[in-house]
């Protein structure tokens, strides 16, 4: 059976069809909203294998963070005000300084987001939040791919260098992820499985 997604009431679309960062505070909780360029988009909630596997990946990057950072999956990110870019990253590392109340999270605290590519987003996932985290100014994005969208294993494409046009830099990772930014990391892909 297939995810119904309902569109936010009437009540809550503005006007103008260009979401404002007050728009969005106005939606419902709980509702899997991101928006980019003042688009709506309305997430369908992730199937359980990408859940865990976030979950996997979430444990085996905190237990290397260094102690000025810290990392929360799914949390609120304000990218852009104007047109807004309001998103909600698998993961976000960001400053240890940082409330765990702050929503949303501004984009000055953040080193770190990654992305679990799923079915349903693959096109947004590889071609779209490149850009959009590079022009916000993310120093460093994982894209995260499984055999769920055609990968013949699990496979971490590290960006870094934020430009205009995207990053300028692309590590492609099976088996064994090792890098030294923003901070060593080490992690064994398969295992995470």
């Amino acid at each position: 059976m297939g995810h119904v997604i309902m569109p936010p009431h009437p009540e809550h679309q503005p006007m103008s069809g260009v979401w404002t960062l007050r728009d969005v505070e106005r939606l419902p909780e709980g509702c899997r909203a991101e928006v980019i360029d003042g688009a709506l988009t309305i997430n369908p909630s992730p199937a359980p294998v990408h859940n865990r596997f976030v979950r996997h990946l979430a444990a085996a990057l905190e237990s290397q963070l260094p102690a000025e950072w810290q990392l929360e999956s799914r949390i609120d990110v304000l990218l852009n005000l104007e047109p807004l870019d309001y998103v909600a990253p698998d993961l976000v590392v960001f400053g240890a300084d940082v409330p765990l109340t702050t929503r949303p999270m501004s984009v000055r605290e953040i080193t770190l987001v990654a992305e679990m590519v799923a079915p349903e987003s693959r096109r947004r996932d590889r071609n779209m939040r490149p850009v959009v985290y590079a022009d916000a100014g993310i120093p460093h994005f994982w894209r995260v791919e499984s055999e769920a969208v055609g990968a013949e294993r699990l496979t971490v494409h590290v960006f870094s260098e934020p430009g205009d046009e995207g990053y300028r830099v692309e590590q492609v990772f099976t088996g064994r992820l090792s890098t030294a930014v923003p901070f060593p990391i080490e992690i064994d892909l398969d295992g995470l499985t």
